[in-house]
């Protein structure tokens, strides 16, 4: 009995350690454990934050977007009467020119009316091409809409296999 005690005990005089550089206090291990758990929820956190101003930014550009979606609107409609009110008056001023003129104030007035559909014409002119401007506008933010969307799903989808 007395040898197999002696067969469990392990003679440290035979083990040569030749060099504790690899090892460290415990204290130490603990700190720095503790540190990379601080550091890796602080990614988290910045991971988080970034999102959040992504989906912020895109909020904005959205609603950006509808603003201008409604104000074209609006000046559709008020170009599309204004442009009624304008081909009522000529087909109102093509009659008239059929009918013979029989005084000068009738001359006269429709001098007057001429001039006042060239002017209306001219900001008809100016409204459509202020629509048209305002339509490529639309087009161009809705394409860096959908181009900042696809980039930052992208990004999303990154982060959450960064994640898992």
């Amino acid at each position: 009995m007395l040898s197999f005690e002696q067969s469990n005990v392990v003679n440290h005089s035979e083990i040569e350690i030749t060099s504790d550089r690899n090892i460290i206090p415990y204290s130490q291990y603990l700190i720095e454990s503790q540190q990379l758990a601080v550091q890796n929820s602080n990614s988290s956190a910045q991971q988080d934050a970034l999102i959040l101003s992504v989906i912020e930014q895109l909020n904005t550009q959205v609603a950006n977007c509808t603003k201008i979606n409604l104000d074209n609107q609006s000046v559709n409609n008020t170009l599309t009467t204004e442009l009624e009110r304008y081909k009522e008056q000529v087909k109102v001023l093509n009659k008239g020119q059929n009918v013979a003129l029989t005084s000068k104030d009738n001359v006269s007035d429709s001098c007057a009316h001429s001039v006042k559909i060239d002017r209306l014409k001219q900001t008809l002119s100016k409204h459509l091409k202020e629509k048209e401007s305002l339509m490529q506008t639309v087009s161009l933010l809705n394409d860096d809409f959908k181009k900042e969307e696809s980039k930052n799903i992208d990004r999303e989808i990154a982060l959450e296999k960064r994640i898992k």
